[in-house]
């Protein structure tokens, strides 16, 4: 895999490197890393050094992570003996930025993927598969537990990210898709009745 960092510089190496994000202040990038059919969280700064496993589990596949805050992760994962199964489950965990207190966040059966986090600290928004096959966004407190669905189409509607003032929230969907089409496009919905902000 070849990954470009913000400062140009280059890493190449042969495992599987992706989903990107960047801690609040800046000191961390964050990312999942493939080796031996293993994916993991990993963390380095942002011109390539100081680069750091996060997550060390043989079971559970790890990714799709992003700072809540500078010290707390929130990622998504599916169990290893789940893999290519169609509707594959996953959970919503946290986890601290050392790798320490880990927490499974979602806990109901089915497909829990996708989360982003709000800037208050305390909610995100997730995709969560409805039966049958109906992807839908959802909103969910870290301190309730409190759900709250967004989205309400038959066709798919996912990759959710919530604005950095709180108010907007973007994602992909194929509602307005020709039959037989599949194309997503992507949407912007108005969330800042929520109070989300920071």
């Amino acid at each position: 895999a070849t990954v470009t960092i913000s400062s140009g510089i280059t890493a190449n190496n042969k495992v599987y490197d992706a989903e990107v994000s960047v801690s609040p202040d800046g000191k961390w990038i964050l990312f999942s890393r493939q080796i031996d059919g293993k994916l993991d969280l990993w963390k380095m700064r942002p011109d390539g050094s100081d680069q750091k496993q996060i997550t060390f589990t043989d079971n559970w596949q790890e990714g799709g992570s992003f700072f809540i805050d500078n010290e707390t992760i929130i990622f998504r994962a599916w169990d290893i003996k789940d893999q290519a199964q169609r509707g594959m489950p996953m959970s919503i965990f946290t986890i601290k930025a050392d790798g320490s207190d880990r927490k499974r966040i979602t806990t109901e059966a089915g497909t829990n993927w996708a989360p982003h986090p709000a800037p208050d600290g305390d909610h995100f928004v997730f995709v969560k598969v409805l039966p049958p096959k109906n992807y839908e966004i959802f909103l969910m407190s870290l301190k309730t537990g409190e759900q709250i669905r967004l989205t309400h189409s038959d066709s798919f509607d996912g990759f959710p990210v919530l604005s950095p003032d709180g108010k907007l929230l973007t994602f992909d969907s194929g509602r307005d898709a020709k039959a037989g089409e599949r194309k997503l496009r992507p949407y912007l919905m108005d969330v800042s009745s929520l109070n989300l902000g920071p």
